[in-house]
């Protein structure tokens, strides 16, 4: 199990990069409308939640950073090899989530569908491997396909009828 453990110095700046996102996202909901002029409450601040969560992943972030340095990442400081092919599936997400956010919401495809676009094509992505060496990456595709779609029908009935939030 030490072996899989990445080295403290990737744990530094793995911890620096989740505190400047954390950062981020707290001065980002603290900037938020207060709606103060609609009568919102403390609890209902449309930042509340995000800027908990902001702070929660700061909290987190600094932990694995005081934990880093203990191990002795400074005296350590060495980059890590990275090669693409080892964290193919990052890239994969990074890509889908983007595309998703960037390309398919917002411009003129009705949220369910690009939802279930996005989840069936996440869905296809990840299992491919697995499907292909099976041999059943048709059945695979059909499983992502419906599972896309009643996973986009659920979140935006979830959204827009359950929790009243407009969907893009």
């Amino acid at each position: 199990m030490d072996a899989e453990k990445p080295a403290p110095f990737t744990d530094l700046l793995t911890g620096a990069g989740w505190l400047a996102l954390a950062v981020a996202i707290v001065v980002a909901a603290w900037r938020m409308d207060r709606l103060t002029h609609l009568g919102a409450t403390i609890y209902t601040l449309p930042g509340l939640v995000p800027g908990l969560l902001g702070a929660a992943i700061g909290l987190m972030a600094v932990i694995l950073i005081g934990r880093a340095i203990r191990a002795g990442a400074l005296a350590q400081a060495q980059f890590p090899r990275l090669r693409i092919v080892d964290h193919w599936r990052l890239i994969a997400t990074l890509g889908l989530g983007l595309t998703f956010a960037l390309g398919l919401v917002g411009h003129g495809l009705p949220f369910w569908l690009a939802a279930a676009m996005f989840i069936a094509l996440f869905v296809i992505v990840f299992q491919f491997p697995a499907r292909r060496a099976n041999g059943t990456v048709l059945r695979g595709v059909v499983f992502a396909v419906v599972f896309g779609a009643v996973s986009g029908l659920v979140i935006h009935y979830g959204f827009q009828d359950v929790f009243l939030v407009r969907t893009p």
